[in-house]
């Protein structure tokens, strides 16, 4: 079975959380509800044993059985809607006890004698999210070996991979795929036993240093320094060219960008939207710093074009003043120092498609040997 603790987010096979250990023992929430402990004979000594044993767990199957049948009556929409809702709460509201006192008056009754239940299977409704939504982006990159459905998603998904290689194996397990090339214990926890799962990790490692050292001699090879923006190179550009690299520059960034006209703008130098919100940017190619008139501008174009925001980029830095009015009218000021943090993005995301356009990461000899080692 994989868990995840509430508590910290770590996925993994054990019942307690390998992050927060014996404290996160109760919010180290299970995939499936059935190996909730509530479910779990506990042991009351070799004559009570015995004696109740058998009975005791028929009991708890039963209980498990009509428990399991409402959860999935029940979860959509209640237990999908509710994990949307809760987070627009205000922090005073307990929308956690008014939710399980409506799947009592849904005729959920297990819940008054199990009342801990409840946020458990929240925690679960949550945890299958999750899982459902890592399974959806990472299907495509099943293959026929245990190596080459590494790579094909390490490749995507880069360091990341550390944290979601639980998911990655419980997925494998689920479809019976490669199972030759993976111990398994299904009979028992864990899942994947911590020796072999540290054979797998390693396997990943090797791999993800092989992809690493295959793009970065792809870009030492292909990488074009005039695409290397520095933030001197900004400072020497007019403000027309200014404008069209804050185009490009937030487009790298992930925002759909429209241009304005040369002349009356009305404030207005470019348009980004992400997330459907749309927001205008004033552009300021200074050698000085910026005042007022630049967020009053901004403001002026953020009510003429109907924007959901306003935002001033500078090379330069800002005037006491005009933080002062931003932050009151909710205007994002970028200077010259949150711009190379966005040009860092920019340069690093640069590199990286460089490295994607023009070469496959070559097959790892080290991965292919703790591939082939038991």
């Amino acid at each position: 079975m994989l868990f995840s603790c509430v508590r910290c987010g770590h996925v993994g096979f054990d019942e307690v959380c390998a992050t927060c250990g014996p404290i996160g023992r109760d919010s180290n929430i299970p995939l499936d509800p059935a190996y909730y402990p509530e479910f779990q004979y506990v042991s009351q000594g070799v004559v009570k044993d015995l004696l109740r044993k058998k009975r005791t767990e028929r009991e708890l199957r039963a209980t498990l059985e009509t428990v399991l049948a409402k959860y999935r009556e029940f979860e959509d929409p209640y237990f999908v809607n509710y994990m949307h809702l809760a987070g627009q709460a205000p922090p005073e509201r307990d929308d956690l006890h008014l939710f399980h006192l409506v799947l009592v008056r849904l005729g959920f009754d297990e819940l008054l004698d199990l009342p801990s239940l409840t946020p458990k299977l929240v925690g679960t409704a949550s945890f299958r999210f999750q899982y459902d939504s890592f399974v959806a982006r990472t299907k495509g990159h099943l293959r026929s070996t245990l190596e080459e459905t590494l790579r094909s998603w390490i490749d995507e998904r880069g360091p990341a991979f550390r944290e979601d290689l639980p998911m990655l194996l419980f997925l494998i397990w689920e479809k019976q795929l490669m199972l030759g090339s993976i111990t398994f214990n299904p009979t028992s926890l864990p899942l994947v036993p911590e020796p072999e799962h540290l054979r797998l990790q390693a396997i990943c490692e090797a791999i993800y240093l092989d992809i690493r050292v295959s793009r970065f001699k792809t870009a030492l090879e292909t990488f074009d320094p005039d695409r290397f923006i520095t933030i001197y190179r900004v400072d020497a550009m007019g403000g027309y060219a200014f404008e069209e690299f804050l185009g490009a520059l937030f487009t790298t960034l992930g925002y759909d960008i429209e241009t304005t006209k040369r002349a009356g703008d009305q404030g207005a130098d470019l348009f980004a939207r992400r997330f459907g919100r749309r927001v205008v940017v004033q552009a300021k190619n200074y050698a000085e710093s910026v005042g007022n008139a630049a967020v009053q501008q901004v403001l002026a174009a953020k009510t003429f074009f109907a924007c959901d925001d306003a935002m001033v980029v500078t090379n330069s830095y800002f005037t006491a003043s005009a933080k002062e009015l931003a932050e009151a009218a909710g205007v994002k000021l970028v200077d010259r120092r949150e711009l190379q943090r966005y040009l860092d993005d920019y340069n690093q995301t640069i590199m990286d498609q460089a490295a994607r356009d023009n070469a496959e990461p070559e097959s790892s000899a080290d991965a292919s040997t703790l591939l082939t080692s038991t």
